[in-house]
């Protein structure tokens, strides 16, 4: 099969890839779809699976999910191709929610159909083997060099290397024997099941005879319990009559005492015929002690009495003066205070002194005649003495009227005569509500005797209520001691009354208990010494112990008959115990079967050499220059090397990452030689990505001899760095 051009509505992909036998070298940057492309080719040969679901150890989208078209359209593609010489094309396309589910394959040119290529063969058909072989082998994604396992890749293997043929293996063989060994040894076979039944057969029976020995316990155990609960009820019956005996004599008892209680309850009925009835009498003790509880009161309330207001204290200047007094005396300071307050000196004479001089000289100086002018100027001197002398008189006046102002101020502690209104104001409210509260507190001291007056009334109406039927009670200690005897008699009247009505409800349960019993019975003192309610208990244990075993001895017998016969479980267990015989002897012939293949395997693996290994170390020399010629593939895929020098196997996790992917492309194309047909194509998504230049050059040596078409995605130009 030669690929030639692809056609991919797929993922990101929505273009065209044209092809060329032999190697294609393809470099496109990463994130330009290297891998879709790789996908988009195994989902064209195989198909998309539907039932592909993340899971916990593989968090990857489904197919169906990852590559859904980015632009929301349809998922499709085609593939134009060779085979057999024919020109082909293959067509999927998504229908409905089944993605690549139509399938088309037809002749390129004509358009026929290929009838022998199919939705589900056409990857085989085409590359000679299923989708996991393919998969594993020719088809290398990135990061997936290593091969893993396999079923029909296995198989495949196991065939090659034990015979060098794909016809049926020694592997295919030991899991035919290990099938039937399953049959008889797997824990649904023959023997596990044969073995069970036994199994059940024999606890079955063991548990049979251990049922039929525990039912004759237990019978033996219910005869013993019967016996002992008559016993019991036995001492019960002569209790019970010991009683009624002894209760026959207590009933002459109850009988006397009752006479003697109803004599004396007649005499305190007599005692009690005058007194309130018990209600009332606690009505008159509750009054009495209310009233002689707020005479007390009113009487330590007056006592305490109201205490009189002190009398405030005078203000400066006012002492012993009434609101009106103080006012008055206010307005005769104010009054003084404005007169020598009036007196000062004027404050226009300082100037007017100069300008009479001055112009007294002026005058003087006008005048022609000296003598005239020396007459004004002097009389203009004489008035400035005159008004100095008078100046000072006044100031003099003005000083001491100020200090008669102040010493007038000084008693009332102030140096504003206005303020005086306000001081004669303060003193005349604090006489005046000092005098309203005197008045208020002789008025509530006048109340609080009239209170005490009449509680002690009240008292008096509550001793008087008293002595009514206790006649010559006075004062309160009598009027109490009164009504407690009288109470004390109501209740031993009441308590009286009690008994006896308790003594007729005893003498009447005690004649239905004691019945027909003789009067002259003496009791049985032997068996008075039993505790009634101990032997009681007893009893109810002894019923309850009786009824357990007879429930577990029917439970225990309907068990036997279910468990069914023990004769017919011996016969079933004699013919299980030939069967099983049978079965282990044709399960040890399989077991010598299989040891004898085992033994042949062995045999055919060190006689034949393992084609695909040796496939392997030659494509391996010829990447590393001989350097590693022997590889070695194990059953459970683990690939080793070992160094032409070297005498020890290496494993491939222990090389280097371009040693190891150099290993591994050589085993991939190892068995791409002897699994899958020449034609096949093989895909290396960046297989060469860890590889230095001196081992690409090898690699597309190598690759380049390939006779199979090969896709060799890259993300960088791997033709120029061989050539450089």
């Amino acid at each position: 099969m030669i690929l030639l051009q692809l056609r991919a509505n797929f993922g990101k992909l929505h273009g065209t890839l044209t092809l060329h036998e032999g190697l294609n070298e393809l470099c496109l940057p990463n994130e330009a779809g290297k891998s879709t492309w790789s996908a988009f080719l195994l989902a064209m040969l195989y198909g998309i699976d539907t039932r592909e679901r993340a899971t916990r150890e593989n968090q990857n989208l489904p197919a169906k999910e990852r590559y859904r078209p980015w632009d929301g359209s349809s998922m499709e593609g085609a593939i134009d191709l060779i085979w057999n010489g024919r020109a082909i094309t293959i067509e999927r396309r998504s229908q409905g929610r089944t993605p690549m589910g139509v399938f088309r394959a037809y002749e390129t040119e004509s358009g026929t159909p290929v009838p022998e290529l199919t939705a589900e063969n056409c990857g085989r058909m085409l590359c000679g083997a299923e989708r996991s072989v393919f998969e594993r082998t020719a088809f290398v994604r990135q990061l997936g060099m290593a091969v893993s396992s396999d079923a029909q890749l296995e198989q495949r293997l196991s065939a090659l290397v034990t015979t060098g043929e794909e016809g049926p293996s020694a592997s295919a063989l030991e899991k035919k024997l290990r099938d039937l060994k399953n049959k008889y040894t797997y824990r649904t076979g023959l023997l596990p099941r044969l073995q069970a039944r036994r199994d059940e057969l024999q606890a079955q029976l063991s548990a049979l005879r251990a049922a039929q020995a525990e039912a004759m316990d237990l019978s033996a155990a219910c005869a013993g319990a019967e016996a002992a609960r008559s016993r019991l009820q036995d001492l019960r019956a002569r209790i019970e009559r010991a009683q009624a005996a002894r209760r026959r004599a207590g009933l002459t008892e109850l009988q006397e005492r009752e006479t003697a209680l109803a004599a004396r309850c007649a005499a305190l009925a007599e005692q009690t015929a005058g007194l309130p009835d018990e209600q009332m009498l606690q009505l008159l003790a509750r009054s009495l002690e209310d009233a002689a509880e707020r005479l007390q009161t009113a009487q330590l309330d007056a006592a305490i009495g109201v205490k009189l207001p002190e009398k405030p204290e005078d203000l400066p200047g006012f002492a012993g003066c009434g609101p009106d007094e103080a006012a008055q005396r206010a307005r005769d300071v104010q009054v003084q205070w404005n007169v020598l307050h009036a007196v000062r000196v004027p404050k226009k004479l300082p100037i007017l002194l100069p300008c009479a001089a001055a112009v007294l000289a002026g005058a003087g100086l006008c005048f022609v005649s000296l003598p005239i002018g020396l007459g004004v100027a002097g009389a203009g001197l004489a008035a400035v003495v005159l008004s100095l002398v008078l100046l000072r008189r006044k100031a003099v006046q003005a000083e001491r009227a100020a200090e008669q102002a102040e010493d007038l101020l000084r008693p009332f502690g102030t140096d504003d005569p206005a303020a005086l209104s306000g001081l004669a104001a303060r003193q005349g409210e604090a006489r005046t509500q000092w005098q309203q509260a005197r008045q208020a507190a002789e008025r509530q001291q006048r109340l609080l005797q009239g209170a005490v007056t009449a509680r002690q009334e009240e008292l008096n109406d509550r001793i008087g209520a008293v002595a009514r039927f206790a006649p010559g009670t006075q004062g309160l200690p009598a009027a109490r001691s009164a009504l407690r005897n009288a109470r004390q008699l109501q209740e031993a009247a009441a308590a009286a009354n009690r008994e006896l009505e308790s003594l007729h409800r005893q003498i009447g349960a005690m004649a239905d208990i004691v019945g027909d019993a003789p009067a002259d019975a003496a009791p049985d003192e032997e068996a008075l010494r039993y505790d009634p309610a101990e032997i009681g208990r007893r009893l109810e244990q002894a019923d309850e112990t009786l009824a357990s075993l007879r429930a577990r001895l029917a439970h225990k017998r309907g068990q036997i008959s279910a468990q069914g016969d023990a004769v017919r479980i011996e016969a079933e267990l004699e013919q299980l115990g030939r069967r099983i015989a049978d079965a282990e002897e044709a399960n040890a012939a399989v077991e010598l079967a299989s040891e004898a293949l085992r033994r042949a395997d062995e045999t055919l693996r060190a006689r034949f050499s393992p084609q695909i290994t040796a496939e392997a170390g030659h494509i391996l020399a010829e990447l590393t220059e001989n350097k590693y010629p022997r590889v070695l593939l194990e059953p459970d895929m683990h690939l080793s090397v070992r160094e032409a020098d070297g005498q020890v196997m290496r494993p491939a996790a222990a090389m280097s990452c371009g040693t190891a992917d150099q290993m591994y492309l050589a085993l991939r194309l190892a068995m791409c030689r002897r699994l899958l047909p020449p034609d096949a194509p093989m895909v290396l998504d960046d297989a060469l990505v860890n590889f230095d230049p001196a081992r690409t050059r090898a690699a597309l040596r190598v690759l380049r001899e390939e006779p199979r078409q090969i896709l060799l995605f890259t993300c960088r130009p791997l033709t120029q760095e061989e050539e450089e």
